[in-house]
């Protein structure tokens, strides 16, 4: 009907803002497994302390998990989970796979199928998992079939490459004395050029203006005398 469809494209659209505005040191897992009559997933997201936030539930987390899980229906169920630890392994921390989801939330109920596929920005071709450290899928595609009459929806997500911002600006502190200097010699080399050929960097003075009354004398002083 005309709410569930609605529903359907809000969360097409929550999915869209929310990997544009992934952090440039967000890390991403894509992990799938069979369970005989649907293929379950996990996508997992670290270092997002404040995306993901559904439905004005504002929710500062290390990790967010999208997971599809088995209904009472028998087919599948999407929740979002968020983490206050790390759960995956980077260059900041250590994950703890004994950690509990502090919140969770079931984003559809009842959906037919539910896939996600990572592109590999070096071989462009997709895969069903998705483990690398340190470097980001370039594209997620989700083909999802909202119930059994509906037909498949496929449905692409450009991810914003991987930029750590603690690096960037450690790299700018590291070239701001390297530009100053640089700036400071090729003034000084400007300088000595101009000097070996015999030009002057200095402003030539201006001409004096000639004295009053046409002569070279002074005015007499007031009272004409001396």
């Amino acid at each position: 009907d005309g709410r569930q469809h609605m529903t359907q494209e809000a969360f097409l659209t929550f999915l869209d803002r929310n990997f544009n505005q992934l952090p440039g040191n967000a890390e991403i897992e894509l992990e799938r497994r069979e369970t005989g009559t649907h293929w379950l997933s996990d996508l997992t997201f670290q270092n997002v302390p404040t995306s993901f936030s559904w439905s004005g539930q504002a929710i500062s987390a290390e990790a967010v998990q999208i997971s599809t899980v088995p209904s009472r229906t028998g087919d599948l169920d999407i929740v979002l989970r968020y983490y206050e630890e790390a759960i995956l392994d980077d260059s900041d921390s250590t994950a703890n796979l004994q950690a509990e989801p502090v919140a969770q939330i079931t984003l559809l109920q009842d959906v037919y199928w539910f896939e996600w596929y990572a592109r590999d920005g070096r071989s462009l071709d997709y895969t069903e998992i998705w483990d690398v450290r340190g470097r980001l899928p370039v594209q997620l595609e989700l083909r999802v079939k909202f119930d059994e009459n509906s037909e498949e929806i496929v449905h692409h997500f450009w991810i914003p490459p991987k930029l750590n911002p603690e690096t960037v600006m450690r790299s700018q502190r590291r070239a701001a004395p390297a530009q100053r200097q640089s700036s400071g010699g090729e003034t000084r080399r400007e300088g000595d050029r101009n000097t070996r050929n015999g030009s002057s960097t200095e402003r030539p003075a201006a001409p004096r203006p000639a004295p009053p009354g046409g002569g070279g004398n002074r005015p007499p002083p007031p009272g004409g005398g001396r």
